[in-house]
């Protein structure tokens, strides 16, 4: 997502990882399982110990596009439409492999905001959409490249769980591109003038 470690870095909120670690109860997600479904409200937050979740959200045409990840020690939930406003997740948070949590209500959560600073959930909320709105110009700044050799270097063990359609969905290039991408990195291990090939 999303990912909401650099939110959590940023914020420096340790005691929000604390808070969940103290008060949350230990769950394993199967590979498949969801944390929450596309138009569901999301009920919990979780830390993630180990394993990884997608972000997914479906297409007009049926197809299931991967938005984002959530690696070992990252929290993740429905932020803004769960949490904020009360609404149904417009993507699916999903296990991509057995993945082990420690998750908290999002009522708890609230109640641990609201014993912080009077302006937690302000100073959150434009966190997050700074950090949104950077994905977002990302896309259209940034190479296919470039965007996986950033994954690479923020998430370089975690990554080697992902199977490949899904990060080429995330990037969003073929299979074919993606594995290019991936032998431009191994070889050279940084960003080069590396042009893609056509869709295909």
């Amino acid at each position: 997502m999303a990912r909401l470690n650099d939110f959590i870095d940023m914020m420096k909120l340790e005691p929000l990882r604390q808070y969940c670690e103290e008060h949350g109860e230990r769950y394993r997600y199967a590979k498949g399982e969801c944390l929450v479904e596309q138009g569901m409200i999301c009920r919990w937050f979780a830390l993630v110990k180990s394993g990884y979740f997608k972000f997914c959200a479906t297409a007009t045409n049926g197809t299931l596009c991967v938005t984002g990840f959530s690696f070992s020690n990252d929290v993740t939930t429905d932020y803004v439409r769960s949490f904020l406003l009360g609404k149904p997740s417009r993507t699916s948070i999903i296990a991509g492999a057995d993945t082990e949590v420690v998750r908290i209500p999002l009522s708890r959560i609230k109640e641990f905001g609201l014993s912080q600073k009077s302006d937690f959930f302000e100073y959150a909320s434009s966190i997050l959409l700074d950090e949104a709105y950077g994905r977002y110009l990302d896309q259209y700044t940034m190479t296919p490249l470039e965007r996986y050799r950033h994954l690479v270097d923020h998430c370089p063990g975690d990554i080697s769980e992902v199977p490949l359609n899904e990060l080429a969905s995330y990037l969003r290039v073929s299979r074919r591109q993606f594995l290019r991408i991936r032998d431009e990195v191994k070889k050279y291990g940084r960003v080069s003038k590396f042009k893609l090939p056509p869709k295909g």
